[in-house]
């Protein structure tokens, strides 16, 4: 089984943090490996970072696009490795040899999606963040980070980001594939290792808009009693725990 992996990083205006991830990018010692970066048509310097790099990448342009998942699609397009995964501006693998404990944990396993914990920064800190084991917690919630994870290119060329959704669902088109991968019955593994590190402030740091965006997702649209109140629990319990700390 071939283990090329296509590491893909979408961009818009975010030179202080562009080169940082794409050199956590040709930090890994895992040889059979590919870089496409997509950028949005910056305007802040971006661009020319990326074009420093340009012999080392098997596909980068600077353009107008629709969107982070319209950008995401793009890299999809170009990809041709056997796995994909996202590393987005900001974001770094943990250590060097992420993408080699990843391919080498993967070996005997029969998996269509892999994917492992994360480590979420936040004012110079960082913690662990403890993916689910069980794939079947997605009928409620995600069972991991999108960034955290390998999609088989194959597949994921077949199930790409529903831009139709955009208006719906916002920043969680990511979470709605996956859960499209879930309900269509491909094979979920995890392996036992962090795969990035993250920072916590962002456009998606709006837990009730998530909370709420996730519940449309796992009940497929239509009224589901529970996880509407699963939805008005763990909303009730994020919002005590915040005003107590």
């Amino acid at each position: 089984m071939s283990n090329k992996i296509s590491v893909i990083t979408v961009v818009f205006n975010d030179k202080a943090h562009i080169r940082q991830t794409m050199e956590s990018y040709f930090s890994q010692t895992w040889e059979e490996k590919e870089y496409i970066v997509i950028d949005g048509g910056s305007t802040d310097g971006t661009a020319d970072i990326i074009k420093g790099y340009g012999d080392r990448l098997a596909f980068w342009c600077s353009e107008p696009d629709g969107g982070i998942y319209d950008a995401m699609n793009k890299g999809i397009s170009h990809a041709s490795g056997d796995w994909i995964n996202f590393l987005n501006s900001g974001d770094v693998f943990v250590d060097e040899q992420v993408l080699q404990r990843c391919m080498e944990l993967s070996k005997g396993i029969e998996a269509d999606i892999l994917y492992g914990d994360s480590q979420e920064r936040c004012n110079g800190r960082s913690r662990h963040i403890e993916a689910y084991a069980n794939p079947g917690i997605m009928e409620l919630v995600p069972a991991y980070r999108h960034g955290a994870s390998f999609v088989k290119a194959d597949v994921h060329k077949a199930n790409t980001f529903d831009l139709g959704k955009r208006d719906q669902l916002g920043y969680a088109l990511d979470w709605e594939q996956i859960h499209r991968l879930y309900k269509q019955g491909f094979r979920f593994r995890k392996l036992d290792l962090e795969i990035q590190s993250y920072q916590k402030e962002g456009v998606s740091d709006n837990y009730i808009r998530s909370y709420w965006y996730n519940y449309i997702i796992t009940s497929d649209g239509r009224f589901n009693l529970r996880k509407f109140l699963h939805f008005l629990r763990i909303t009730s319990q994020t919002s005590i725990k915040r005003l107590i700390h």
